[in-house]
């Protein structure tokens, strides 16, 4: 028993629609040094430990002791800015 359904009017489209929206989902990724600098402090004990970190200018071997927005602090009372670090490694 087969039921046929009513057949739908619809007019013909004649021209091209172009009505799609462009869409942007932006998202708040961060980059890797900032990731990575993010990691190094999720650790449990932070204070004095060994890191060798790349900056723009040098490669050097520091013990890390604190933190600020914008900079890290050296157990040698350097300030390192976290802009200028290129990659960041625990040793």
């Amino acid at each position: 028993m087969k039921k046929e359904l009513p057949k739908i009017y619809h007019s013909p489209i004649s021209k091209p629609i172009h009505n799609n929206k462009n869409v942007f989902y932006g998202s708040e990724e961060r980059t890797s040094k900032e990731t990575s600098v993010e990691e190094l402090f999720q650790i449990n004990q932070v204070y004095r430990t060994n890191v060798k970190i790349k900056t723009k200018d040098k490669v050097m071997e520091k013990k890390i002791i604190g933190r600020t927005q914008n900079n890290l602090i050296t157990f040698d009372n350097e300030i390192i800015a976290i802009a200028d670090i290129e990659n960041i490694e625990l040793l």
